[in-house]
């Protein structure tokens, strides 16, 4: 017990820290730029680099080390218990000034909403809102009408205040993480909810991504959460709309349909399967009358900006060691031919991903007695797989989503074990900002590693007693 209240304690003032550096350095960086000064995308130097960067590292760990112990088995006993816990560190992530410039863009969005204007049509650094300086971003939107419609609530004061419009939003995501740490409290059975809820509700990489920088992954984790709880109720055409709420925030969730669509077939449920296309059917109807009205704007949902970009990812670490040979003078490839190597290098991860995507719907429609945790779980593996291995840009907060996978299956130990080291890895991407081969190979290689040597330990110490992990599975 001493130790574990070392910990909290030891948390607690690394997290005091990170709100207060993050907070002053968003508020000096929104008077630099108010001002006139020229926009930069995370840190104005590098002691604040490397203050947030480490401390935000820091916290993780302690709160691995945490999430591991004991204690936490029967940590709390209902859900106001898990609030009183985490209360502290929910409010300091909240007041935390979100790190880089989504929150602008955001608005920006919302206050085109506002005006008449469609952001899935007008690219955003072409219109002029009194947010205009703060975009950086040449592209139409690539975030859906539902996650449209808090920009627009929020856009409402900018009127007042840039600054009040910024903490209305992060309200938004506040209330949205509460949120998912209730329903994943009565998603799950009674022996681990307590300890997956707080560890949830804890953890830092969702504190800091979705909370503290207001990205907008949090409604995509509440529309997984209300999927994965209407599959387990055999509620069919509810975890359709869900899957739609989720498309409709953020791209990821499309790569979900086709699963849950063969699932549906091969248990030739008919009646959900009607249903959920006169579903489809009226979002596309409703959405092409007014929102989405081109083929463009559409297009615009799959963010095509980043197309040929590469950032912590497989992509990324062989780009930079072919820009380190290049310098070196050992390797004669011009720029033109490396473009082109990256390019094949691209399709051929797109096609690998593809041949595991077409397994896992062959297991769907062929394994006997497949059940809807089945499919959760092929769905988390899914998104995994495809962040690690076939995703070219890769963002810390990418990996919010994998984490709520895990919380919503902890009797996974080795999803749970990967999931939680792609959280660690992912926060390490400040750290290594400016060095992208050490930013890629330790985004990337942390969770693979974890994945083979965890997958090896579970082989060794498995047995018939042993039926789930003894710590939180996220």
């Amino acid at each position: 017990m001493q130790n574990h209240r070392g910990l909290a304690n030891w948390a607690l003032l690394v997290a005091i820290y990170l709100s207060a550096t993050l907070t002053r350095l968003g508020l000096e960086k929104f008077d630099y730029i108010l001002a006139g000064g020229q926009k930069f995308a995370t840190f104005s130097n590098w002691g604040n680099h490397l203050g947030i960067s480490l401390s935000y590292v820091l916290l993780y760990s302690l709160y691995l080390t945490w999430t591991f112990s004991s204690q936490l088995q029967n940590a709390v006993t209902d859900f106001k218990a898990a609030l009183q816990r985490s209360w502290i560190f929910l409010l300091l992530a909240f007041i935390a000034y979100p790190l880089g410039n989504d929150v602008y863009i955001y608005l920006h969005s919302g206050l085109m909403n506002l005006r008449g204007g469609n952001p899935f049509l007008t690219p955003l650094g072409s219109y002029a809102s009194e947010l205009f300086q703060f975009v950086d971003w040449g592209q139409t939107s690539t975030y859906g009408p539902l996650s449209q419609l808090l920009f627009t609530a929020s856009a409402l004061f900018v009127s007042i205040s840039p600054l009040l419009a910024v903490y209305v939003y992060k309200s938004f995501c506040l209330g949205l993480h509460i949120l998912n740490g209730y329903l994943i409290w009565k998603q799950l059975v009674v022996p681990e909810r307590g300890k997956v809820t707080l560890a949830y509700l804890l953890n830092p990489l969702l504190l800091m991504e979705q909370v503290a920088g207001a990205h907008i992954d949090v409604l995509v984790s509440t529309s997984l959460i209300l999927l994965v709880g209407s599959l387990t109720r055999k509620w069919y055409t509810a975890a359709v709309i869900a899957l739609w709420a989720g498309f409709l925030s953020k791209t990821l969730p499309i790569v979900w349909m086709p699963l849950v669509l063969t699932f549906l077939c091969r248990k030739h449920h008919w009646k959900a399967l009607w249903q959920a296309g006169f579903v489809s059917l009226g979002f596309v109807i409703l959405l092409s009358w007014k929102v989405l009205p081109e083929l463009s704007a559409w297009r615009s949902l799959l963010n095509p900006g980043v197309a040929g970009q590469y950032l912590s990812s497989i992509p990324a670490f062989v780009m930079a060691s072919m820009n380190e040979l290049r310098q070196l003078s050992l390797l004669p490839l011009s720029v033109a031919q490396q473009k082109a190597w990256l390019a094949q290098l691209v399709q051929g991860l797109t096609i690998g991903f593809g041949l595991f995507y077409m397994a896992i719907l062959i297991r769907i429609w062929r394994k006997q007695n497949y059940l809807s945790l089945n499919l959760i779980a092929d769905m988390g593996w899914v998104t995994l797989v495809l962040f690690l291995l076939a995703t070219s840009w890769l963002m810390p907060w990418y990996a919010s989503i994998v984490i709520t996978f895990a919380a919503l299956q902890p009797r996974a130990p080795l999803f749970g074990m990967t999931a939680l080291i792609f959280g660690l890895s992912s926060s390490m991407q400040y750290l290594f900002q400016g060095n992208p081969l050490m930013r890629s190979l330790v985004t990337i290689s942390l969770p693979v590693l974890v994945l083979f040597l965890g997958k090896y330990w579970l082989q060794q110490r498995r047995s018939p007693q042993v039926s789930h992990p003894p710590t939180s599975a996220i």
